[in-house]
C-alpha cells in the first residue's frame, strides 16, 4: 500500500459556507485533495456555531444565504475567543458589494462567482502558507 504524501494544506482547517450544496461539495473536495480538513455549513448561523467548535484557520463564505448571511457571520467571527481569528473570504455572485467594502468590514478579500478552482486554491494556499500551490 502506497503512503500518501501530506498535501500542501495539511493541518489546516477550512470552513466552507454556502447555501448551494453542489458548490460546497466542489470546493470542499478540492481543498481536501490539498490536505485540508474541511467543514461545511449551509448558512451563517450554523457556520458560527461550527466555528466555535472547530476553530478554522480560514472561512470561505457566500454573502447571500437564508438563515444568516456572510456579512453577519463576518461580524460575529470577531467575537470568537480564537486567537488568531480565522481569515475570512466572502464569495458573491452579485455586484452589490465591492472587494473594498468586503475588506472594510474585516474580510481578507472577496471572490466573484463564477470563479475557477485554481484561483481559489492559490488564494487559500497563499493566505494559509504564504506560497502558491505547485502545478497550478
Amino acid at each position: 500500500m502506497a503512503t500518501r504524501t501530506p498535501g500542501i494544506l495539511s493541518g489546516k482547517k477550512i470552513l466552507v459556507v454556502d447555501d448551494e450544496l453542489d458548490l460546497r461539495e466542489i470546493i470542499s473536495e478540492d481543498l481536501e485533495l490539498l490536505g485540508a480538513e474541511v467543514f461545511n455549513a449551509e448558512n451563517g448561523r450554523s457556520a458560527f456555531d461550527l466555528a466555535k467548535l472547530v476553530h478554522p484557520d480560514l472561512i470561505l463564505s457566500d454573502v447571500r444565504m437564508p438563515g444568516g448571511d456572510g456579512i453577519e457571520l463576518l461580524s460575529r467571527i470577531k467575537d470568537l475567543p480564537q486567537n488568531p481569528s480565522p481569515y475570512v473570504f466572502l464569495i458573491t455572485g452579485f455586484a452589490d458589494m465591492s472587494p473594498e467594502e468586503a475588506t472594510s468590514l474585516g474580510a481578507q478579500g472577496m471572490l466573484a462567482k463564477p470563479f475557477n478552482l485554481k484561483q481559489l486554491r492559490e488564494l487559500v494556499s497563499l493566505t494559509l502558507i504564504r506560497k502558491p500551490v505547485e502545478g497550478t
